[in-house]
């Protein structure tokens, strides 16, 4: 993104109002990047997140199983719904009704919203993460 500014820039702008505008509670975000970085299998970004994650309330166990591509089965309603839009999002087609349903349900219309930029975001910069394969530190 610094190397590119014309592209970075842009990028940075949605992300800084993800985080300026966040109405989402901190544990159903990071349950969201991490299966994000989970399904592109992102390794910095999931390097980075699981530390978030923690500090967000995420228990060590609920960090590892989504880290692999697995739903704990402990989430909280929140999390569960965040896991499952994350993780229908992140492998392609639209998201069923059902659990659009139970999105607005959870966060409103702004935080189901604020759900989908997030995921698109975390694509985005797992993709950048990934093509300059970007190493996690030692």
């Amino acid at each position: 993104m610094l190397h590119f500014p014309q592209f970075g820039a842009a990028a940075w702008e949605v992300f800084t109002a993800l985080a300026k505008n966040s109405t989402l509670p901190k544990s159903s975000h990071e349950v969201a990047i991490l299966v994000t970085g989970a399904q592109l299998n992102s390794r910095y970004e999931l390097y980075s997140h699981e530390r978030v994650a923690a500090h967000a309330g995420l228990s060590e166990s609920k960090i590892a199983a989504i880290s692999a591509g697995q739903r704990p089965p402990d989430l909280s309603n929140e999390e569960a719904i965040a896991y499952d839009v994350a993780s229908r999002l992140t492998k392609g087609g639209q998201l069923g009704d059902t659990t659009y349903k139970a999105a607005i349900r959870a966060f409103g219309d702004q935080g189901t919203a604020e759900l989908f930029y997030l995921i698109g975001c975390y694509c985005l910069i797992s993709v950048l993460l990934n093509g300059y394969d970007v190493p996690v530190p030692e």
